[in-house]
């Protein structure tokens, strides 16, 4: 068992694997450079540094093995607080990664040759940056961190009461002796070995972070207009087929509109294609600002945009319409400076699908209202109730 127990051993394996660690994420980092895996690697390689002068105590000055070694792992856990800040789009908190790494050195060197009062002192230091970083990860999304953020957040916990048990201990006087530069054992070793597998399963849980927000990300792009920002058509007809089906088994009525933007063409012509974008766009978020939280815009295709509205009855459908046909004619939409006149035709169709309708009859509905509207001399709302639509 003595050598499987060794510190200088376990400081060796420590700085090996933090080493390739820190190099395997910065090999990955010109890929995800806001990511903060930059960051994270740094840390990796801080503590790799530091774990290398404390297997140095008794060879190497206390200057070296004792105060600068404890400064470096508070920069460890000061560049964990800046990467996980990264990783949510925050500037660095310099302050705050700064300080704690600056009181560290200042202490150490006070109380360089009192160890009761050292491991006091870094106990308290680096619990407060663990607590630090759990509140920032506390804040990371969920959506976009996935799985990776729970091995993060455990392993900083566990160390977290790992540190405050040592400084307790050390307040009361029954903490360890100093033994990290006699080879053996020594009390050091579980806080050691907790510490490596802490930075090493955080690591691990951090990479997982960036990867399944890559994933999170590439998922949501697949299903989004990439001008608008709205569900695609892919997307559009997916929500509207479980809509769908939701109201055939509870009964209640769903709304289709088909929305089209009237003379666009011409617009595309007149005021050219970045105007046409831009009314695109504008014509979005004018939908947006008048919908519920449950509907729904995607856009169907080209200047067609297909609007959800899940447990909407017909009359409540076509009110809806008429008022966005209004605002968007009194809209103020601008492309250099010029105004562009905007209207809409919406078709408007709503029921409760029966046995048999899926939502291609309901587009199908939607649209030929929507062409009825534009035969009618656009600018107007044409509707009709489903499925006695599809009959006629």
């Amino acid at each position: 068992m003595g050598p499987l127990l060794h510190l200088p051993t376990l400081l060796l394996v420590t700085v090996t694997t933090s080493t390739v660690m820190a190099a395997s994420l910065l090999l990955v980092r010109a890929d995800r450079r806001r990511e903060g895996l930059g960051t994270w690697a740094v840390a990796l390689l801080l503590h790799a540094l530091a774990c290398a002068l404390l297997a140095g105590r008794g060879k190497l000055p206390d200057m070296l093995s004792v105060m600068l070694a404890n400064a470096l792992m508070s920069g460890v856990f000061s560049c964990l607080l800046g990467a996980i800040h990264q990783f949510q789009g925050r500037p660095l908190p310099w302050g705050w990664m700064l300080a704690p790494v600056a009181f560290t050195g200042i202490l150490f060197t006070v109380f360089l040759h009192v160890l009761q009062m050292r491991l006091m002192l870094a106990s308290g230091i680096l619990s407060i940056q663990l607590v630090l970083a759990l509140r920032a990860l506390a804040l990371v999304d969920r959506r976009d961190a996935g799985r990776g953020v729970w091995f993060v957040f455990g392993g900083l916990l566990l160390l977290l009461l790992l540190l405050l048990a040592r400084g307790v201990e050390a307040a009361l006087g029954v903490g360890p002796s100093d033994a990290v530069s006699q080879g053996d054992l020594g009390e050091h070793f579980v806080v050691f070995l907790v510490t490596f597998i802490v930075v090493q399963t955080s690591s691990f849980g951090f990479v997982l972070m960036a990867m399944d927000r890559a994933t999170e990300i590439n998922r949501r792009l697949a299903a989004q207009d990439p001008l608008t920002g709205v569900p695609n058509r892919r997307a559009t007809i997916a929500a509207l087929e479980q809509s769908a089906a939701q109201s055939s088994r509870s009964g209640e009525p769903i709304a289709v509109m088909m929305v089209d933007i009237d003379h666009f063409k011409h617009i595309n012509d007149r005021f050219g294609h970045l105007a046409g974008d831009q009314v695109l766009c504008g014509v979005v978020a004018m939908l947006n600002s008048r919908l519920r939280k449950q509907d729904l815009v995607g856009r169907y295709g080209g200047e067609e945009f297909l609007v959800l509205l899940p447990s909407t009855p017909l009359a409540g459908a076509t009110t809806l319409a008429r008022q966005l046909c209004v605002a968007v004619e009194q809209a103020r939409l601008e492309s250099a400076g010029h105004r562009v006149p905007v209207t809409l035709s919406i078709g408007v169709v709503a029921g409760v699908p029966q046995p048999g309708d899926n939502w291609e009859h309901l587009v199908a509905a939607a649209d030929a209202e929507m062409y009825r509207a534009k035969h009618g001399g656009r600018n107007q709302v044409a509707a009709c109730a489903f499925p006695a639509v599809r009959a006629a």
